[in-house]
């Protein structure tokens, strides 16, 4: 079970507990203010699990992602928290010590395969840079790297021949399984996979998501998968945590979230999604994620709530329990039991 709540000390991991984020902050210094991307984040992941996480483009997402593989860059900065990874605490290694992490036991499959590949390299190169580059100990012979290649470009559902190619002689679905396998090729207990479906058609998006599923059985690793999809999310992930305005504002088992959403804008978005038996149902959510750079007083989502109350333009909410295995940030369960 993924359990959210208040920070959590490193002793108090457990063997099954793959991924501990505790009150992850992520910032960005602009010239006009500070930029909270990612404000007061935690949960506990455990192995095998399937989280998906789930927002309007600006809502952390991303930012989050990327200070767990230890890439947040300048202007962006870390700061505060902490990010266990099996009881090691990622944001206080050195340079070293998370490269050799990467692949091994934290990779990402990136949004864009086509930007994240070399244009001028074949693909078996690529592969096996990412091995020899992230992996301790004794190299791997020629040998040893070619069949490995070959190994993983099977599993991904390519053929031999494309070790051969070069990226752009590729769709984009295979560029997308090709990083899948470079992300899994030193079998990482922890695949991070950032809307991996974009820009493509929605045969080729079903076939990702199920090779992605394998892979994560294949390897009993957890999955972070980020997205939009609140569809496609539903029939890949077992719990999905909701973000807004770099905030988890409700998180829980997926079906009780699509059954009982209890957050407004989980249910604006659950809402918004087409459905065949009610067509003219369905509704987009009114106005606009805020800018973080000047975000309302309270609840970040009062000005496009339909349940807003004066509380909610003046007090922050807080993530509370509000069922069986579910949190929510609403004022509207203050007078709940936690």
């Amino acid at each position: 079970m993924v359990q959210t709540g208040q920070p959590v000390a490193e002793t108090s991991t457990t063997s099954d507990d793959v991924l501990v984020v505790d009150d992850l902050r992520v910032y960005y210094d602009t010239p006009r203010s500070v930029v909270k991307a990612v404000d007061g984040v935690s949960f506990t992941l455990r192995q095998g699990q399937r989280l998906a996480l789930v927002g309007e483009s600006g809502s952390g997402k991303s930012t989050l992602a990327t200070a767990l593989m230890g890439m947040t860059k300048a202007p962006g900065r870390v700061h505060g928290g902490h990010v266990y990874l099996t009881g090691r605490d990622l944001l206080a290694m050195n340079r070293a010590e998370m490269r050799l992490t990467r692949l091994s036991e934290i990779a990402l499959v990136p949004q864009a395969a086509l930007n994240s590949l070399n244009p001028v390299i074949r693909v078996q190169r690529q592969i096996i840079d990412g091995i020899i580059d992230h992996a301790e100990g004794e190299k791997p012979t020629k040998e040893e790297l070619n069949d490995r290649v070959q190994e993983l470009l099977r599993t991904v559902g390519l053929t031999s021949s494309v070790a051969r190619m070069f990226p752009h002689e590729l769709s984009g679905g295979m560029k997308q399984r090709v990083a899948m396998a470079i992300a899994t090729s030193l079998s990482p207990k922890l695949i991070i996979a950032d809307e991996p479906t974009s820009a493509l058609d929605v045969v080729v998006q079903r076939q990702i998501m199920e090779t992605l599923g394998q892979l994560q059985e294949g390897l009993s690793a957890s999955v972070i998968l980020i997205g939009h999809d609140m569809g496609l999310i539903a029939q890949f992930a077992d719990t999905i945590g909701i973000m807004y305005a770099g905030k988890l504002v409700e998180f829980g088992p997926v079906e009780a979230i699509f059954e009982n959403a209890q957050h407004p804008y989980t249910q604006a978005l659950i809402q918004s999604l087409p459905s065949f038996n009610h067509r003219l149902q369905s509704s987009g959510i009114p106005g606009l994620p805020p800018t973080l750079a000047n975000l309302p007083a309270g609840c970040s989502f009062n000005p496009r709530c339909t349940f807003v109350m004066d509380t909610c333009r003046v007090n922050e909410p807080v993530l509370r329990n509000v069922g069986p295995g579910q949190s929510a940030s609403c004022h509207l369960f203050e007078g709940d039991k936690e």
